[in-house]
């Protein structure tokens, strides 16, 4: 059994942008974000005219990703005092804790709180990875996936960079 997928905006934007949101649709798990993410990537990215909000709202009115909000109001309130978690985050990470799940989160600070709070966390290239190990995408594919994310403005260290060409070797 899988865990649960808790997806932040970066993830779900990129994914969309490059026209590989069929790769949350591959994923056998769970996928879910938060209302703030949908106002982030849908709402205001629909506001903004950008082709990929509209992708996105198709994948969460056709359920491949649930809208859900995190309860434990305590935790909430624990994450909100740390001053580089943006508001976003904060709930990503409270419903990945609540659903032992794992937050796929691109920021680094959000990650490393993550950990710290024992809750499992990874980034965009966590998803397009288990594609490659499940034998869903071909590693050229993956490998142009990323290619396009940070040609469309994704960014990921030199250092992440060649450690996933590597992996991908």
């Amino acid at each position: 059994m899988h865990k649960p997928l808790i997806l932040n905006a970066t993830p779900i934007i990129y994914l969309c942008k490059i026209g590989e949101s069929k790769f949350l649709k591959q994923l056998q798990e769970e996928k879910y974000t938060i209302q703030k993410v949908v106002e982030e990537v849908v709402d205001k990215g629909k506001s903004l005219g950008a082709p990929d909000a509209f992708i996105a709202e198709e994948l969460i009115q056709q359920e491949i990703i649930k809208v859900k909000q995190p309860r434990n109001t305590a935790f909430i309130n624990l994450l909100s005092k740390i001053p580089d978690l943006h508001k976003a985050e904060i709930y990503v990470l409270a419903l990945a804790k609540e659903l032992n799940g794992i937050a796929i989160i691109d920021e680094s600070i959000a990650r490393e709180i993550a950990r710290i709070y024992g809750i499992e966390a990874h980034g965009t290239v966590y998803l397009i990875l288990q594609l490659v190990y499940r034998g869903k995408i071909p590693k050229k594919k993956a490998k142009e996936a990323i290619d396009k994310m940070i040609q469309a403005g994704w960014r990921l260290t030199a250092e992440e960079y060649t450690k996933l060409t590597r992996e991908l070797e």
